[in-house]
């Protein structure tokens, strides 16, 4: 007599679905329109100029770009070119009443969520009161970005490099020089792959890193305190996110 046993259950763990390289690149063909677009909402005569630094300049340009994407076809100069910046199909995400720093910034239309974050490209050519020592881009993915918010399949980043530019009458504004698109769950997992290096998550919540008067005990491997950690101020800067696609951006408007 043969005992007919049958097969223990295989548990199948799948990985969630993320967004291709294709369906980035579809975006990135809808935002092209973008590039070369001048920001005439905000303008500064040319003798005005030595009073603003890099830094000052990048938070009103970034400010103005934020409100003016999801209604961006009000910047158009001809018939042309408004048809086509009506296709970039942005709307604001839904917030709470008086919420700032929720996310995503916005949906798109083909369903997909994008989170802004602007790059200012200094231009050499303009008169701008620059420290001495270059300050390095706050842009930043906050901590309250995580990966359990984070819907792989639709999230993204678009980063939006903006140049200010003498555009006539000596008069400057901001210019749309380059645009790109990220998948947002790889930018994620670099960050904080990066933090748990050499640093850790307190409750989950708050980024630490090792103390600079703790670095000697860290590399030592001994164990340590939680007086040996202190919040990591620079945590989720762009430049400081290790994910090749972004970095090579950043190096080519010279943010690295």
């Amino acid at each position: 007599m043969f005992l007919l046993q049958t097969s223990p259950t295989i548990r199948m763990q799948t990985r969630p679905i993320e967004i291709t390289p294709r369906e980035l690149e579809t975006l990135r063909v809808r935002f092209q329109p973008l590039i070369g677009l001048c920001i005439d909402w905000f303008s500064i005569p040319s003798p005005a100029l030595p009073g603003f630094e890099p830094s000052q300049m990048a938070v009103i340009v970034n400010t103005i770009l934020d409100a003016a994407l999801p209604q961006i076809e009000m910047l158009a100069t001809n018939p042309e070119n408004l048809e086509r910046l009506k296709e970039i199909g942005l709307r604001k995400a839904p917030r709470l009443i008086g919420e700032r720093e929720g996310y995503p910034d916005y949906m798109h239309t083909s369903g997909y969520r994008v989170e802004l974050k602007g790059l200012f490209v200094d231009n050499a050519e303009l008169g701008l009161k620059r420290p001495p020592t270059k300050r390095e881009p706050s842009a930043r993915l906050k901590d309250n970005v995580t990966v359990t918010v984070v819907d792989p399949a639709k999230d993204t980043l678009m980063v939006v490099a903006v140049q200010p530019q003498i555009i006539e009458k000596a008069i400057c504004r901001p210019v749309v020089v380059d645009v790109e698109v990220f998948s947002m769950i790889e930018c994620i997992r670099a960050r904080d792959q990066r933090l748990l290096a050499t640093g850790r998550w307190l409750g989950g919540t708050i980024p630490q890193v090792v103390k600079k008067t703790s670095r000697s005990k860290f590399l030592a491997g001994e164990v340590l305190t939680d007086a040996d950690y202190e919040k990591d101020t620079n945590f989720g800067k762009l430049k400081r996110i290790p994910y090749p696609p972004l970095q090579a951006f950043m190096r080519k408007h010279g943010a690295i």
